[in-house]
């Protein structure tokens, strides 16, 4: 399994690094990281500070150290931001892109700006993007499953179940048994989907949801103070 995660903000990274291995836990051996950044020549003028390459990764190197999976970086200037993700992503041959943004990006426009462009130019592969709003440890995560058409989750969150070791709720408008699930024991059925805002008490904080999920119900997903999104989008 390789994943290629890519980020502008090196706490992003550290984060994506971190979600990419647990979700994928129970293939660490096969497991295969590039981690990516692309330096935008005009990050300066822009007000963000250059940093170096070993600024840049140093997170995501110090997580990887003493790992059984592979795992390599990735890093050059460009200001074509989006033709240096789609073409790493091409030529690495990765089975998973793993993007990080902010929730500011996706409240006009869904996933709009760069994550938009990069999603139709790479329409034939799986897309998971972090819409972080200060997604901290521990991972508390929730499955938004209104309807058949988010099936492709459940086989995504196996690895992350496995990861926290406890099931992972669902907010399911469909009988669990409909999405044919091979181990139904990682996961409980919870309340019938309505998106009313979860139990508090529960400290959830990762909305797993499907990319058709997100744009029908996006404006009020948006409304979950605290609650940052992982939003798939499998290819074509």
């Amino acid at each position: 399994m390789k994943v290629l995660i890519s980020f502008a903000n090196p706490k992003m990274g550290a984060k994506l690094f971190g979600l990419a291995r647990a979700l994928f836990s129970k293939k660490d051996q096969e497991l295969f990281i590039v981690a990516l950044h692309v330096v935008s020549v005009e990050s300066e003028s822009e007000g963000f500070p250059l940093l170096t390459e070993d600024e840049i990764f140093q997170a995501v190197r110090e997580e990887a150290a003493g790992s059984a999976f592979h795992f390599e970086t990735v890093g050059f200037p460009s200001d074509w931001i989006v033709p240096g993700i789609v073409e790493t992503a091409k030529s690495k041959g990765v089975d998973l892109l793993l993007l990080g943004a902010s929730r500011s990006l996706f409240s006009d426009d869904l996933l709009g700006g760069k994550v938009g462009d990069v999603l139709r130019e790479l329409s034939d592969l799986d897309i998971a993007v972090l819409a972080d709003n200060g997604l901290h440890s521990p991972i508390e995560p929730v499955i938004y499953s209104p309807g058949l058409e988010s099936a492709p989750l459940f086989p995504f969150s196996t690895g992350l179940s496995t990861f926290i070791e406890k099931p992972i709720p669902v907010l399911a408008g469909s009988g669990q048994r409909e999405f044919q699930i091979e181990s139904p024991e990682k996961f409980r059925p919870w309340l019938p989907f309505s998106l009313a805002a979860p139990d508090p008490s529960k400290n959830l904080n990762l909305a797993i949801v499907e990319y058709g999920t997100y744009k029908s119900f996006h404006s009020v997903l948006l409304d979950r103070k605290g609650l940052s999104f992982l939003i798939l989008r499998t290819g074509n």
